[in-house]
């Protein structure tokens, strides 16, 4: 990686811009500091990040771990998250909602699909890429759950918590989701929360009858939507499938691609993207071994997500002229042997500069 400065900085972490050397993409690094009461949460969202990839969730490609930090490389936004953006233009337009609403409909249908309940739906995570595009991000909280399983533990964010959090029993984490999806939804039309209580037990009052003020500015679509994803009961919320059946939802068909499982992407690899890589100096029977046996984070998988990442068909810009001089070098009879692999800290650099890790 380049030189990296800071993006943003919260508690535990610290965001910073890098450059991929080989590829010159921008990522963000988030750094993470080992040995503190977060270390088994940190753990759980690099495991469950390994296993995702959906246009609409944030991308892991990389992790380089030192004694004291681990370093996750990211997909990088380049329009910021959603409450900047709402604080700068105000409530958005309805054209505009519904296109992020659908896609964060995308995210979070993926994720309880795959049996992840991500608990912290907000404007804070969802960040936009250069085209608008929605990024469901981090998955701090996220647990894995099955049907039927019930969990418990309070959530961080107050006014993004459904309202059989304040029971002291255990709930359903997808319903939860869906509850935060109406603050989410209501916060983009309006500019605002919709429950206002300061401390724990105020809102746990204000939960027992919540109450929020509705603009009739809205189409009546949003209002619907709003009005059922909070369902004070939540066995009566609709799922996640429901949401993705309203035809204000279902109407943006060009959302609803299916996508291949990060297993599946490593088992049957693109060869435009292996001809890349083995252009740039990485022998392909170790690609193809990273990819479809070892399956575990490295350089060698990173440089192939980042490319496919690039170009998800597999058509990356990159292997055109090295599909060219394998031609080439195969019709002069001089093509015998793969290239020898290069070091790999001079294929895909790990060196992160500049900054400080943020604790």
């Amino acid at each position: 990686m380049s030189s990296s400065r800071p993006l943003v900085k919260r508690p535990f972490a610290e965001v910073m811009l890098a450059y991929h050397l080989h590829t010159e993409v921008q990522v963000a690094i988030k750094v993470l500091k080992k040995g503190t009461k977060n270390d088994f949460s940190v753990k759980t969202k690099i495991n469950i990040l390994k296993t995702l990839n959906y246009p609409h969730v944030i991308k892991l490609f990389h992790l380089v771990n030192t004694k004291g930090y681990t370093y996750m490389v990211m997909e990088h936004t380049a329009s910021g998250d959603l409450v900047n953006h709402v604080e700068g233009v105000g409530p958005l337009q309805e054209e505009q909602t519904q296109h992020i609403f659908t896609q964060v409909v995308c995210a979070v249908d993926y994720c309880h699909t795959s049996g992840i309940a991500h608990r912290d739906i907000k404007l804070d995570n969802i960040l936009l890429d250069g085209k608008d595009n929605a990024k469901l991000c981090d998955f701090g909280l996220a647990i894995w759950v099955t049907p039927g399983q019930d969990t418990k533990g309070f959530l961080v964010t107050l006014e993004n918590c459904a309202s059989e959090l304040f029971s002291n029993a255990e709930y359903d984490a997808r319903a939860v989701d869906i509850w935060s999806m109406g603050v989410l939804l209501y916060g983009k039309v309006t500019a605002s929360i919709p429950f206002k209580a300061n401390t724990y037990s105020e809102m746990k009052e204000e939960m027992l009858d919540p109450k929020y003020h509705l603009p009739n500015t809205h189409s009546e679509n949003i209002a619907y939507i709003i009005v059922k994803l909070f369902t004070v009961k939540p066995e009566r919320r609709p799922k996640i499938c429901d949401i993705r059946q309203h035809q204000w939802v279902k109407g943006k068909e060009e959302f609803w691609k299916i996508i291949p499982s990060l297993e599946a992407l490593c088992s049957n690899p693109y060869a435009s993207i292996i001809v890349a890589m083995w252009g740039m100096g990485y022998n392909p029977k170790n690609i193809s071994s990273c990819l479809t046996k070892e399956k575990k984070v490295s350089n060698i998988m990173a440089m192939y997500l980042i490319l496919n990442h690039k170009s998800p068909r597999g058509h990356s810009k990159y292997a055109g002229k090295f599909l060219q001089a394998c031609v080439a070098m195969f019709a002069a009879g001089s093509l015998a042997t793969f290239p020898s692999q290069r070091g790999l800290s001079g294929a895909c650099s790990s060196h992160i500069a500049g900054g400080t890790p943020g604790a």
